[in-house]
């Protein structure tokens, strides 16, 4: 299900400040708002509004939510406004099972990027995520994966013709179920590597993998283990 917007606004003058949209004490905090001035709001998927406020606070709800609808009347429009060059964006993008018409993604994002379930059609993803990256389930035809990702890479299930995995991972790669025809593996894995369930044949397995290796249901008939991994049980 797809996660909400969570924002501050100042009720009395309709400003509004977002940090971290999946929640509202880190933006808070990082953007010292005063509990004086400043109250809780949730945008939601559907295009629910809810703008908090409290009854010493010159205008109701009704009035800040109906605001705030005139500003941004859909969810899209609110998130994209939200990641738009305007703002210094912190903390995870959490948009699994959403439907991301209107959406448009950062070239950049700092945390991780949720995008499991998703419809991916139309939509560019950003260059660069400093976090982990979930995919899994998704179609990725005609997707180009970012050229920079600082945690793990979840693509399980994914049909990965013509996508071209990274050369190198600093994080935990999940490539479990996949059909690996035609696919090149990254030299080096700094996490684990999960290729649970995939026909490996003719696949040369990384140089280097800094975590575990799940390779249950595969036949390894002619696959070459790394040294580290040879007396050892596969998971």
């Amino acid at each position: 299900m797809c996660r909400l917007i969570s924002f501050f606004h100042n009720p009395n003058t309709g400003s509004i400040k977002v940090w971290n949209l999946t929640g509202h004490s880190e933006t808070q905090e990082h953007l010292s708002l005063g509990e004086k001035h400043w109250r809780e709001g949730h945008y939601l998927p559907d295009d629910t509004i809810e703008c908090r406020v409290l009854d010493t606070d010159k205008y109701d709800q009704n009035h800040c939510d109906e605001r705030m609808r005139g500003k941004f009347p859909t969810f899209a429009l609110f998130f994209n406004w939200c990641l738009s060059k305007d703002h210094e964006m912190g903390g995870n993008l959490n948009l699994r099972g959403c439907d991301l018409k209107g959406i448009k993604l950062p070239e950049s994002v700092g945390g991780g990027l949720d995008l499991s379930g998703c419809d991916l059609k139309g939509i560019k993803l950003p260059e660069s995520v400093g976090g982990y990256l979930d995919l899994s389930g998704c179609d990725l035809k005609g997707i180009k994966l970012p050229e920079s990702m600082g945690g793990y890479l979840y693509l399980s299930g994914c049909d990965l013709k013509g996508i071209k995995l990274p050369e190198s991972m600093g994080g935990y790669l999940d490539l479990s179920g996949c059909d690996l025809k035609g696919i090149k593996l990254p030299e080096s894995v700094g996490g684990g590597l999960d290729l649970s369930g995939c026909d490996l044949k003719g696949i040369k397995l990384p140089e280097s993998v800094g975590g575990g290796l799940d390779l249950r249901g595969c036949d390894l008939k002619g696959i070459k283990l790394l040294e580290k991994f040879k007396h050892k049980t596969i998971r």
